[in-house]
């Protein structure tokens, strides 16, 4: 449910002492390398038994867990859960070199309470499972097959959208009561195409791309602090523009420092990110609660404001890509810790960076809500930031109604107490406040300054509470609304500047991927939509040859993860006219090389395709010339122990060719019964180079092996 403004505002002006009286309930804590004190979990150490202290949910609190658990199966079940990386999820699993556990220690323990709790309330355990291949054929495969490959199974974020059209996942509509308390309901994520498929695992205190600026930048232009007039109420987009307009004054006679204009900017950011922190701050969407919101009025009057902030040179894009309307999304951010621009959308990968080469020149980052719309009161329900919502878990098909259910609520107890203990809090409402202060240090927010700190770490928490779950990327919409709006702001490919009409124009693009996904999902058949993977060597033939008549076979390999091996021979493949700036058109009536001269596309039973492009080499059958070959005047040396069969004896060449001039530098074999890869010393060894008519030169290099 979400909080009030004034509940909102009240929570972060407080945050610190909250953070502080928190942390001094605490059983326990650690100092940090900087010598700050950070939270440490209330969680049981490793034993020899496999326990670990319970976290804060007792059978006298909420009827065992929230009545989640009334029958509890009298033996243990085994709950299989999936992971393309096992690592972050799996508590015992350690590094094969080093011995130590891959997760952090304080996530471990946390992980390892979730662990007992399943075990204690449920008698559920979790067994990890590691994927074997990537996610999307996998859960596929196995799920074709009758045998899934887990129970709960992990998805990375934007593998969604194709693993749902695989239509591969149980509806999980009839477990959603599971998750009508307040403290887990986040975990539930809304329902798409009618149904609930998915559920979210990352409790998340910033949007991908939060709005980011540079505190002492504001402050020499006279301005007050933007997280200060945020908790004030005031921070609109009128506010906005008029920040962007005197900063833009301000620094228009500053040079930039390598940056992407030569003074420096207000603001440099992706119109992409732009538009869409805009839209849910005046309660738009691409993909909302009533489906594709993209031609909504919300949506068309935010993207509105944020035209107006570039077509008045208060927003900047960070250039754009060779088609002229893709943004070169991470540069805005370069810009940003080059101190070329003032305010940016950053990628949150980016912040820690941000923090640190500020420091450098002695300025802080801060963080602030994107501007809510004018129209909208500081406590409306419709203003909010988009989080991109990924990183999601499913119940695959083949896993029977018993199991399911018991596993959801497995789910739902494990990442409750794991979320708890991280925190060492005894309600998931108060985690978000207690873990702002470590999460924002993290994120390269200067929390601590005497000045603004206090401010700062407060917008970071009421970011964290203001968070709403954008679909649109999750479910494919996104990049449809991606080419649209920035082929509208671009006016090109014959899109109209005026985004209403442009959108207008290609909604059915929307409307196709809703009406493919509906008629996927009310089926009861799994949809293959995994391309074969194919792979190309060179096509090296003699002159005169036709190459409509080749073996495919010999220079194409295709397998499909369902189908198996593919005949390349019942390929597509056409022949390079030499149009394409990296390609060649060959001419086998002339010795040669021809980049990219053919290309085969091959289909599955699916229909899915997938394509390579092959080098064609043409050489002289009649040739009968010995190569031509010159050893490197530096050879490189072998570590000892090395496995001699994987050496490449090309390194050892400088240059060989046969008598046309083709290039037979990797025709290289070597004599290993000379060399001793196991004793340090200097070996003679011999090699042979061999041309494509099958002449061959005979050359001696000196190996020498070398200890580590």
């Amino acid at each position: 449910m979400k909080k009030s403004f004034v509940k909102k505002l009240l929570s972060a002006v407080l945050c610190m002492a909250m953070v502080m009286t928190l942390l001094a309930g605490c059983s326990k804590s650690n100092e940090g390398g900087d010598g700050t004190t950070t939270t440490a979990p209330t969680a049981a150490p490793t034993s020899t038994d496999n326990t670990a202290t319970q976290a804060p949910v007792s059978n006298d609190e909420g009827n065992q867990a929230d009545n989640q658990n009334t029958d509890k199966p009298a033996e243990t079940v085994v709950i299989r859960y999936g992971s393309h990386w096992i690592p972050e999820l799996d508590p015992n699993n350690v590094d094969d070199v080093t011995g130590e556990y891959t997760m952090a220690e304080d996530r471990r323990q946390a992980a390892l309470a979730g662990l007992q709790a399943i075990k204690d309330e449920l008698n559920v355990e979790f067994e990890f499972v590691q994927y074997a291949q990537d996610t999307r054929v996998e859960l596929m495969t196995s799920v074709l097959a009758g045998d899934p490959v887990c129970d709960i199974a992990t998805l990375w974020g934007g593998s969604e959208a194709t693993v749902l059209a695989q239509n591969i996942l149980q509806p999980i509509d009839k477990y959603a009561s599971i998750f009508d308390d307040d403290e887990t309901s986040w975990m539930l994520d809304p329902q798409v195409y009618g149904h609930n498929y998915l559920l979210s695992f990352t409790e998340r205190f910033i949007p991908r791309w939060p709005l980011v600026y540079n505190v002492n930048m504001v402050a020499d232009a006279g301005l007050e602090d933007p997280a200060k007039v945020y908790l004030a109420g005031n921070w609109t987009w009128s506010t906005f523009k008029t920040y962007l307009e005197t900063l833009n004054a301000f620094y228009a006679n500053t040079p930039a420092t390598e940056g992407h204009y030569d003074t420096v900017k207000a603001y440099v950011s992706d119109h992409r990110f732009v538009g869409l922190s805009a839209m849910y701050s005046n309660g738009g969407a691409i993909y909302g609660d009533t489906g594709v919101e993209a031609d909504t009025d919300k949506t068309i009057e935010a993207l509105n404001y944020v035209r107006s902030l570039y077509d008045e040179g208060l927003a900047c894009n960070p250039g754009v890509y060779d088609d002229g309307y893709t943004p070169r999304w991470c540069e805005g951010a370069d810009d940003f810790q080059k101190g070329n621009t003032v305010f940016t959308d950053c990628p949150d990968w980016w912040l820690g960076g941000n923090g640190d080469k500020l420091a450098e020149r002695n300025q802080s980052q801060g963080i602030v809500p994107w501007p809510r719309a004018d129209r909208l009161s500081a406590d409306s329900d419709e203003y909010g930031l988009a989080m991109t919502l990924g990183d999601s878990v499913g119940i695959l098909k083949g896993i029977s109604e018993e199991k399911t259910e018991l596993a959801v609520k497995a789910y739902r107890l494990y990442w409750l107490t794991f979320y708890k203990t991280l925190a060492g809090v005894d309600d998931l409402s108060q985690y978000t406040t207690v873990m702002g202060q470590t999460e924002a240090k993290n994120c390269g927010f200067d929390i601590f300054n005497e000045t603004y700190g206090k401010d700062i770490l407060a917008a970071f928490v009421a970011v964290s509470q203001n968070l709403k779950g954008d679909l649109s990327d999750m479910l494919g919409y996104r990049v449809v609304w991606d080419d649209i709006f920035g082929k509208s702001m671009y006016g090109i490919d014959g899109f109209s500047s005026d985004y209403s009409v442009a959108v207008a124009a290609n909604k059915s693009n929307f409307d196709n991927i809703n009406d493919n996904m509906v008629a996927l999902l009310s089926s009861d058949e799994v949809h293959d939509n995994q391309a074969p993977s194919i792979s190309a060597s060179d096509c090296i033939v003699p002159l005169g040859t036709d190459l409509t008549a080749i073996d495919r076979n010999l220079y194409w390999t295709a397998n499909d993860s369902v189908d198996g091996d593919l005949d390349a021979n019942q390929g597509e493949m056409t022949i390079s006219d030499g149009s394409r700036d990296d390609e060649d058109a060959p001419d086998t009536n002339t010795v040669g090389e021809y980049r990219k001269a053919l290309k085969l596309v091959v289909s599955d039973k699916a229909g899915n395709t997938n394509s390579a492009r092959a080098k064609v080499i043409v050489f002289n059958p009649n040739n009968t010339t010995a190569p031509t070959v010159a050893v490197k005047a530096e050879l490189p040396t072998v570590k000892m122990d090395t496995d001699a069969s994987t050496i490449n004896w090309s390194d050892f060449i400088e240059s060989a060719t046969d008598a046309d001039g083709l290039d037979v530098k990797g025709n290289v074999s070597a004599d290993l019964s000379t060399l001793d890869a196991s004793t340090p010393g200097d070996y003679s060894v011999a090699l042979t180079v061999t041309d494509y008519a099958g002449n061959a030169t005979a050359v001696t290099v000196t190996v020498s092996v070398v200890a580590e």
